[in-house]
């Protein structure tokens, strides 16, 4: 929104942003069972946190649009990515456990879920929305090549391994 609005955009129009990634979000939730089918759970954990770095077109080009098209995917997939860690947690993790299990991984989501909006504000206020879209960005990277390298990443059992040795 910033960026949209440092462009000039009418609110009108930053508002079809916004529409536009929900909607491309309501679109990933439609497709997820697809996705899923198609793309194992570390595939889809790896390539929706490396899609999470289109944001670098409005690094190499400042145009709001832009940010939104390199999101696409994101926006896309991500509903899939959802899908797949809470199940999985959810198959990995005993019965009696669940409810604690659950409780953490919420309460960890919704603590997190404010830090994000304040950083960007932080960064907002301090550096050019530019500078602080190549930070962001940089995170995205950094979160995108630990799950890439990561040695517990890459050797967790599938969904349907679990099965076979149950």
């Amino acid at each position: 929104m910033v960026a949209a609005s440092d462009q000039g955009l009418s609110s009108t129009a930053i508002g079809a942003l916004i529409a536009i990634y929900g909607g491309l979000s309501l679109i990933g939730s439609l497709v997820a069972p697809r996705i899923q089918r198609l793309m194992s759970m570390r595939a889809i954990l790896v390539t929706t946190l490396w899609f999470a770095a289109g944001t670098v077109l409005y690094v190499i080009e400042p145009n709001v649009w832009l940010l939104i098209a390199g999101i696409v995917p994101l926006a896309l997939l991500n509903p899939a990515l959802n899908a797949v860690i809470i199940g999985y947690r959810v198959a990995i993790t005993p019965d009696r456990l669940q409810g604690r299990v659950n409780s953490a991984a919420r309460l960890i989501a919704q603590v997190g879920a404010p830090l994000g909006p304040l950083v960007a504000g932080l960064l907002l206020g301090a550096f050019s929305t530019r500078l602080t879209c190549l930070v962001i960005t940089a995170w995205f990277v950094g979160i995108a090549l630990w799950a890439t390298l990561s040695p517990s990443i890459r050797t967790a059992p599938s969904l349907s391994e679990l099965e076979e040795a149950a």
